[in-house]
C-alpha cells in the first residue's frame, strides 16, 4: 500500500511538472520576475494590551476585623513581602488564645508522661495511669497542628506563630503583605473600615510581562501554532496560547501574544499593530496568481510556451502576492492573460 501512495504521489508530480506546455499562441503576455522576500506581511489588526491572570493579585482579608493601618498609596511601587496593610482582630485573638491554652496544657502533659513512665516502668504507678496521660498527650498534639493550620489559613505568618507559640502571648493584628514585586491599581477600603473575611483590600499588577490579543481570520490562523513568532516594526511576539473555537459571527480565531519586549504599562490599551512572519517566500503582482481545483497556480514561461505551477498564498498586501513555490529568481511568470492560459491549460486536459 505504501509503495503504492508512493508511485502515485511520484505519477502526479510527473503530471504537475512535466505537462505538456500551454501555449498561448497569439495573446499578448507580460512577464515578470518573481521577487524572493524574507518577510511575509500579515496585515495590520486591532488588539489589546493585557497582563496575564499570574501577574494579578486581589488582596483579600484572611479575617474579620477592622484596618488599623493602610502602609501603601494607590499606584506605588511594592515590593515582595512589603507590609500593605494590618488588620486588627477581635476573632483572631481569640483563636491565638485557644491555640496558647491548648499549647499549656500540651506542655503539662508532657511533663507528667516524662514523670510517669519510669515510674509505670518500675511499677511504682499503674501503667494504666501512664497510657492515658500518653493519649491525652497525643491528642493535644494533635489539636495543636489543628489549630496551627487554622492560625496559617487565617493569615498568620510562619514567622509570627512561631513568636506566639514561643511567647504564649496572642497579637490581634494581622500583617497582609505583598505576594509579589507590583504596582497598587487600587486601594478598595480605608483606615477603621471593619471589614469580613474575604473582603477585597487592594489589586496589585505585575507590569513587566505584557500579551496582546488580536483576532485573526481563521484561516490565516490555521497556519499558526504555539510558540511560532510573529513581527512587528519595533518588537516581536511569541504565539503563547490560541483559542481552541472560532468565533461563529466573526469567523475569527482569539490569539495570545507574549511581546518579548516591554510594553512599557500599556494594559489596556488598544493599538493597531502590522504584522509580519520571517520566512522565505516569493513576491509577485496579484495578476500572476489563478485559482484552481487545489488552490492556486503561476505559469511560467517556458521555451515554446508555460508550464503551470502550483503554488501556496501566504498573504495579499496592497496588489502583491505573498507565496510559497518552486520557483527561481531567473524565472519569468505571466502577470497578464492569465485566465486565458488557464482555459488554454483546461483544453489541453481535455
Amino acid at each position: 500500500m505504501k509503495l503504492f501512495f508512493l508511485t502515485l504521489s511520484f505519477l502526479l508530480s510527473i503530471n504537475l511538472y512535466a505537462a505538456e506546455l500551454i501555449q498561448a499562441g497569439s495573446l499578448n503576455v507580460t512577464l515578470a520576475a518573481p521577487k524572493k522576500v524574507e518577510k511575509v506581511p500579515m496585515g495590520s489588526y486591532l488588539g489589546t494590551y493585557t497582563y496575564p491572570a499570574a501577574h494579578r493579585f486581589t488582596i483579600s482579608a484572611y479575617v474579620d476585623g477592622f484596618i488599623s493601618e493602610i502602609a501603601v498609596k494607590p499606584f506605588a511601587n511594592v515590593k515582595k513581602g512589603q507590609k500593605l496593610f494590618v488588620i486588627q482582630s477581635p476573632k483572631l485573638l481569640d483563636l491565638q488564645s485557644d491555640y496558647i491554652a491548648t499549647l499549656i496544657e500540651l506542655e503539662f502533659h508532657q511533663k507528667e508522661i516524662d514523670r510517669l513512665k519510669p515510674l509505670a516502668e518500675k511499677g511504682v504507678v499503674a501503667s494504666k495511669r501512664y497510657t492515658e496521660a500518653k493519649n491525652m498527650y497525643d491528642q493535644l498534639k494533635a489539636s495543636v497542628r489543628l489549630k496551627q493550620n487554622l492560625l496559617r489559613s487565617y493569615g498568620l505568618s510562619q514567622a509570627a506563630l512561631n513568636k506566639v507559640t514561643s511567647q504564649h502571648k496572642a497579637y490581634p493584628s494581622l500583617v497582609i503583605n505583598a505576594p509579589a514585586n507590583a504596582t497598587v491599581s487600587s486601594i478598595e477600603v480605608q483606615v477603621g473600615t471593619f471589614i469580613h473575611q474575604g473582603a477585597t483590600l487592594a489589586k496589585l499588577v505585575d507590569t513587566t510581562e505584557c500579551h496582546f490579543e488580536i483576532d485573526l481570520p481563521w484561516q490565516l490562523a490555521a497556519t499558526l501554532k504555539q510558540g511560532d513568532m510573529l513581527y512587528s516594526h519595533n518588537s516581536s511576539f511569541s504565539i503563547f496560547a490560541m483559542s481552541p473555537e472560532i468565533d461563529a459571527v466573526s469567523q475569527t480565531r482569539s490569539i495570545d501574544l507574549h511581546e518579548k519586549e516591554s510594553c512599557n504599562a500599556q494594559g489596556g490599551a488598544s493599538v493597531n499593530v502590522t504584522f509580519y512572519r520571517k520566512t522565505e517566500a516569493w513576491m509577485v503582482p496579484s495578476s500572476a496568481l489563478v485559482g484552481t481545483e487545489n488552490g492556486y497556480a503561476v505559469f511560467v514561461a517556458a521555451e515554446g510556451g508555460f508550464r503551470s505551477v502550483p503554488v501556496t498564498l501566504l498573504a495579499q498586501l496592497e496588489g502583491k502576492n505573498f507565496i510559497s513555490a518552486p520557483l527561481n529568481e531567473s524565472d519569468r511568470i505571466a502577470v497578464s492573460s492569465v485566465l486565458a492560459l488557464k482555459s488554454a491549460a483546461e483544453g489541453a486536459e481535455e
